[in-house]
């Protein structure tokens, strides 16, 4: 029997291979850790948002729900950036390439350091023109600029953590990544009450404690990983330039990126259509998008588990097992988004009661959350899809596919918008998500199976007219790269 890479024999780590066993199986248990993360980190945003708005008032916390569309073109950015190069590790670790992995690790830090830093420049020249552009409210200006600054300072902080979270993703291990994000919100809840209320910092307070628990959790992320994981542990010659490698990277990093900073471009429109509208309206909306942001955080983790298994099995080239584990896990997270929508639509009334003080609670409020939360958890099942398709093409390497998809998104999102702001109706910036969900899902679905369909069969061909080669056969495309 041929001897398993390190990376497979090592007792003490939590690494999955996730190119083996029952596909559902497995990708549920990688995504377990990553779900109960997520959802913790949501339960940790919506303590941060009560803090805010029960101890700065609800100007405050419309301020600070304002810069989101803001920080989603900038740190999503980064945030696909860095995902996009985890992408290379996992098909590294599918092809047990433990030499690969540290060249990629390697790249991935050095890339993604040089790259932030000049991000972090642009983003803090630009943030007063962005938030003058989308006509940001008077009342809310300030809380917006400032938060900002102190978010856009310690950006980089935030990028290597997300950096190490998805490199230990990509090599199958989530449990670690979880206890890590427990530690760090633990943290952010501490430095949130510090700042706020003893040394009454504002706003300013709220971001500071993100940016300082960002930098504990990459720090202690990567000791963890340089202890437990041997073929991460780079040298300096992992980092030595090498145009094809750094290429690969930037293929599939860059896509990614883009893919998130159009879709943002779609999101600023819409805040600017959502800053015409009422006061009442601007804090209904921002408080239902934190009950939103809840139930979505599950079906965007559906997509992380996604890439990384098809990552691996791309790696192993068990395209087979890609169409098997794609097709159960779709079918499971379709149930779940059902039972999402639901749910959050039932709870709203207590949901927006945590967020808002009872005297600034209205029935008005009240009807506008429910509004938005109708228009968007009612089509969970349209994000249950576009997450697990655009993240199997990012998977296969087709990051290309999944920006064309994400500008698809960006014109509906727009139309929509416009739209909103013609007829200044609310209603209507309520249905923005939904209707980009489905503008990407025509594009994305179709895309995803043609893909697929180059390596395995996408449905039992009737051998007596058709052969086709077995998907061992079928030459493995990822490119090599030089020494």
């Amino acid at each position: 029997m041929k001897k398993l890479p390190t990376i497979f024999r090592r007792k003490g780590t939590a690494a999955l291979d996730l190119t083996v066993g029952s596909p559902l199986k497995r990708i549920l248990t990688f995504m377990l850790p990553m779900l109960i993360g997520n959802i913790f980190n949501q339960l940790y945003s919506m303590v941060d948002t009560v803090i805010v708005g029960q101890t700065l008032g609800s100007d405050a916390l419309a301020g600070v729900g304002s810069t989101g569309a803001i920080t989603f073109l900038i740190l999503g950015f980064v945030s696909g950036l860095t995902h996009g190069f985890s992408v290379v590790v996992s098909q590294r670790r599918g092809a047990h390439d433990e030499e690969g992995m540290r060249k990629s690790f390697a790249t991935g830090i050095a890339l993604t350091v040089v790259i932030v830093s000049v991000l972090t420049v642009i983003a803090l020249a630009v943030t007063k023109p962005l938030l003058t552009a989308m006509h940001t409210q008077p009342d809310f200006y300030p809380y917006a600029y400032q938060y900002l600054s102190v978010i856009f300072g310690g950006m980089l902080l935030s990028a290597l953590s997300n950096q190490f979270a998805s490199t230990l993703r990509a090599i199958g291990d989530s449990l670690i990544p979880l206890f890590f994000l427990v530690f760090s919100c633990v943290f952010n809840a501490s430095f949130d009450c510090l700042f706020i209320m003893v040394f009454d910092m504002g706003v300013s307070g709220a971001a500071a404690a993100t940016v300082l628990a960002n930098g504990i959790s990459a720090l202690s992320v990567f000791t963890y990983m340089w202890i437990k994981y041997p073929m991460l542990r780079f040298k300096p010659k992992h980092f030595r330039p090498n145009l094809k490698r750094y290429a690969t990277h930037l293929k599939l990093g860059v896509p990614m990126a883009l893919q998130m900073s159009v879709i943002s471009i779609g999101m600023i429109v819409g805040q600017t259509a959502l800053n015409a509208m009422s006061p009442t309206e601007i804090k209904a909306y921002v408080t239902a998008t934190k009950i939103d942001g809840l139930a979505t955080s599950v079906l965007n983790t559906a997509g992380i588990a996604t890439a990384t298994f098809v990552g691996q099995n791309y790696g192993a080239k068990r395209y087979d097992r890609i169409k098997k584990g794609v097709k159960q896990y779709t079918i499971f997270m379709i149930i779940i988004s059902l039972a999402l929508g639901a749910t959050a639509i039932a709870l709203h009334r207590p949901l927006v009661m945590l967020f808002i003080s009872r005297a600034e609670r209205t029935e008005a409020l009240y009807a506008g959350a429910l509004k938005y939360l109708v228009f968007n958890a009612g089509f969970y099942i349209l994000l249950a899809t576009l997450c697990i398709t655009r993240s199997g093409l990012q998977g296969m390497g087709r990051g290309t596919l999944a920006l064309t998809a994400a500008m698809a998104e960006v014109v509906m999102r727009v139309g929509v918008a416009l739209i909103a702001m013609h007829y200044q109706s609310y209603t209507i910036v309520c249905m923005l998500n939904c209707m980009s969900w489905i503008g990407a899902n025509i594009m994305l679905f179709p895309a995803f199976l043609a893909t697929l369909r180059k390596y395995v069969p996408l449905f039992k061909p009737h051998a007596k007219f058709l052969h086709l080669p077995n998907p061992s056969e079928i030459p493995f495309t990822q490119p090599k790269e030089e020494d």
